[in-house]
């Protein structure tokens, strides 16, 4: 890879997680405001009712759909890359098509069903008709994921982005003035009206991309769209299992200690990996499409990897730091003073996160290489490996020890996959990716030291000095990348 290349492909990183960043930011603020507002005009019950609804319906979706929003655009990506105008037609049609089938098929699952639904939800049959009519808001949410895995693999990050923006606000303006007049009458109408919403915005930014016109048979487009679906059932069977094992282990852990300590693990697990996590997701949304490209191509996938890791580590290391000094702050903030006694917790699990950022660039090689067998015992190991790691350390250690439990998980499964990379697909990683690392771990541990087990005011200055050191680094790295 070239010099101008490589600070190509920093910058596409790098603009990639401020635009999806900032536009998951406008997704959470929008949820807050409609969660806030719901709670004032429905109270508990329609908040209930709500979440009653949504679980069950992504329950179905995550049955019915195949995995088809993340496995799709593997293919797409590759097609688009080889610049064959008629293998793209042919491979949007599919995608479109084959999202039309699980959209109509999770929808005549919901009304088949829609009275054991109610009876299994609500514990009685007076929500047949919401789940009737909500079969709707599924289908338009399969064909909107199909629009959206389209975008994505043809590299049209930024009119993804807006099409999510425009879709949260809108949606946040329509459903409102439902639920303010209708209360509770208001919540189905609001469901499928948001559905709706979201699936016009990013249809019309995806009819925007020329593409020829093409003729496939059923036959045809059963055939090509198969090892798609292979592939998303194996993703969808271990969000299943990861799904499945943390309930196990909340059951648990509720039995166990009770609802307090689910509270506190719960608050503090959302920290760690929802709001640190959007840098993930942000990243992720460009990445997939970017590797799975050059998926065939040894060399390039390991610079790929390595271009990756090290700008995530760069993104992360400010964060992590600034998380540790105000983490008591920010717990303030988002709860209560009750909650400060997951700082623990938080602390050890924030240091998990460098390590799961390496993992997870490396992760994606599987899915770009379509390898779903691989991938489902990989993650299979990893949540039976987090599952028995959080049981054995709470025992010991508590709360904290869930933290230190999550760290150890992502170190192990860190390991796991540069052995699986470097021996089973014989990739080389740059040495510029290991020295980042170091420098990044050399930074952050005694900032987490500091913070945790400091208890004068100059080892908080000390920690702050580090963390203002942590951030010029950053900076400076990204730069020089960026106009090398």
């Amino acid at each position: 890879m070239s010099e101008k290349e490589s600070v190509s492909t920093y910058r596409r990183i790098v603009k990639a997680t401020g635009l999806f960043g900032g536009a998951q930011v406008v997704g959470i603020l929008c949820s807050v405001v409609k969660a806030k507002l719901i709670a004032i005009w429905l109270g508990a019950e329609g908040v209930g009712i709500i979440g009653l609804y949504n679980t069950a319906l992504e329950m179905i979706t995550s049955v019915t759909g195949l995995g088809l929003r993340q496995s799709t655009v593997r293919d797409v990506s590759k097609v688009a890359s080889e610049k064959d105008g008629r293998k793209l037609s042919e491979i949007i049609l599919v995608v479109r098509r084959w999202s039309w089938f699980v959209g109509l098929f999770g929808a005549v699952t919901v009304l088949s069903f829609s009275s054991l639904l109610s009876r299994w939800t609500f514990g009685n049959e007076q929500y047949i008709w919401g789940f009737v009519w909500l079969s709707c808001a599924l289908l338009f949410n399969a064909l909107s994921s199909g629009e959206q895995a389209l975008l994505q693999g043809l590299g049209r990050m930024k009119v993804l982005a807006k099409s999510s923006v425009w879709g949260a606000v809108v949606a946040l303006l329509l459903s409102l003035p439902m639920y303010y007049f209708w209360r509770i009458e208001g919540i189905v109408p609001s469901l499928i009206l948001t559905a709706l919403t979201s699936l016009f915005f990013t249809w019309i930014y995806s009819r925007r991309t020329p593409v020829q016109k093409t003729e496939l048979s059923v036959s045809e487009t059963w055939r090509k769209g198969k090892p798609m679906a292979r592939l998303g059932i194996y993703m969808t069977v271990s969000s299943f299992i990861t799904t499945l094992l943390n309930y196990f282990f909340i059951a648990w852990l509720n039995s166990r200690s009770g609802t307090a300590d689910v509270g506190y693990y719960t608050a503090g697990f959302t920290l760690v990996t929802r709001y640190v996590g959007l840098v993930f997701t942000a990243m992720g949304t460009e990445y997939y499409p970017r590797l799975a490209a050059v998926g065939d191509n040894r060399k390039l996938v390991g610079i790929q990897v390595s271009r990756q890791a090290e700008a995530s580590l760069l993104i992360l290391l400010p964060i992590i730091c600034v998380f540790l000094v105000c983490q008591s702050w920010i717990i303030r903030i988002l709860y209560t003073v009750d909650f400060l006694q997951i700082e623990g917790y938080t602390s050890w699990a924030i240091l998990g996160v460098l390590f799961k950022a390496v993992s997870w660039t490396m992760g994606f090689v599987l899915l770009a290489k379509g390898a779903g067998r691989i991938f489902l015992f990989t993650e299979f190991l990893s949540d039976t490996t987090s599952f028995a790691l959080n049981i054995i350390a709470y025992m010991f250690w508590g709360l904290e020890g869930i933290g230190v439990a999550y760290l150890i998980n992502f170190f192990l499964y860190g390991i796991g996959m540069w052995l699986l990379c470097r021996i089973y697909y014989r990739l080389c990683f740059e040495k510029s990716l290991y020295k980042v690392l170091g420098t990044v771990l050399s930074l952050c541990i005694p900032v987490f030291l500091l913070c945790r087990y400091g208890i004068s005011k100059n080892t908080v200055l000390l920690a702050v000095i580090l963390t203002l050191v942590s951030i010029g680094y950053s900076v400076l790295q990204l730069k020089k990348k960026l106009d090398y």
